[in-house]
């Protein structure tokens, strides 16, 4: 884990040390964005902007449903729309923790799931979320609560919810609440004494415009052209969050199947709402092209330092031998 030993007490500097790990972290964010947004001229449409903009100074838990691999450089346009990339954590599977994306969030001290018992699972998440969360000034905790794909977790979730008294819902998954209760359990201090409090909950809606989601591999290839996201945020204070952690479950549920009666309304008329008003996120593309610019120059001189050093032990592991 390379966040365990140079991130445990970030060194003798560590104002300096945070500092530079945002910017990193945030332009490291941003120079995909080109890649999966701009090349292929995708474009995303919020609702509500103007009443979500005060809250992205704010500490916020943000629950977003989970359609395909386009949602995640969809809130990462997102919150580098809002300049909040460097302000914000994510929380994803263990099997991206070595991805080239998942390397960086380690250093941003961003959470992966671990497998093992619920109990370990539940620990985990309250150690990170009562410590590591305030130490790093972090404001927006990000995540799926569905635990997966639609397109591949719909028909179980579907089965669950059946079997567990709670209606199937067919537009996006019935949520797996463990995550969620505990991380807002932790951010309230109710696991132990934190510098602060957790402001507010951000439920995110992504709508996809046609017959199709947004797909990652799809973005890559180029065969997506054109195509339109559509976001809704809703927010509730956390004093109007239930504490009781059956009341904070169902809470959650009532929450997403307010969410499939809104992507149904979605896909007959448009809008999530009666008012809703969309306006157009225009990023700075002259700085996300700088961005990745900045990252393949940082490449260039850090293989040429790797093969200047490699060569000269090569070169003196061979007279060694010689």
């Amino acid at each position: 884990d390379i966040s365990s030993g140079i991130n445990a007490e970030y060194g003798v500097f560590p104002n300096l040390y945070v500092t530079v790990e945002s910017f990193l972290y945030s332009t490291c964010g941003e120079a995909l964005i080109p890649i999966f947004l701009l090349a292929p001229r995708l474009r995303v449409f919020c609702d509500t902007v103007q009443e979500i903009e005060p809250l992205t100074r704010e500490r916020a838990v943000v629950t977003v449903n989970h359609q395909d691999s386009g949602d995640a450089p969809t809130m990462m346009s997102i919150v580098t729309y809002f300049k909040i990339a460097h302000t914000s954590t994510w929380i994803m599977d263990r099997m991206f923790k070595w991805t080239q994306f998942g390397v960086p969030c380690q250093w941003h001290r961003d959470f992966f799931s671990q497998e093992g018992s619920k109990e370990a699972v539940v620990k985990q998440i309250r150690n990170h979320y009562s410590t590591t969360y305030w130490e790093r000034g972090h404001k927006w905790v990000i995540f799926f609560p569905e635990g997966g794909f639609l397109k591949n977790r719909g028909a179980s979730a579907r089965r669950w919810a059946e079997a567990n008294g709670l209606p199937p819902l067919y537009k996006c998954c019935t949520p797996r609440a463990t995550a969620f209760t505990n991380i807002v359990q932790a951010l309230r201090g109710e696991v132990r004494a934190v510098p602060g409090t957790v402001d507010h909950v951000v439920d995110v809606t992504l709508g996809f415009k046609g017959p199709s989601i947004l797909d990652v591999n799809d973005v890559i290839k180029g065969t997506y052209r054109d195509k339109e996201v559509y976001v809704n945020f809703r927010t509730y204070k956390m004093s109007d969050v239930p504490t009781d952690e059956k009341e904070l479950e169902q809470w959650l549920y009532d929450r997403y199947e307010e969410k499939e009666r809104m992507l149904e309304r979605f896909e007959t008329t448009g809008e999530f709402t009666e008012n809703s008003t969309f306006t157009l996120l225009d990023l700075p593309k002259g700085r996300l092209i700088g961005n990745v610019i900045f990252w393949y120059i940082l490449a260039f001189f850090l293989f040429d330092l790797y093969r200047c050093v490699l060569g000269n032990l090569w070169r003196f592991a061979s007279g060694f031998v010689l």
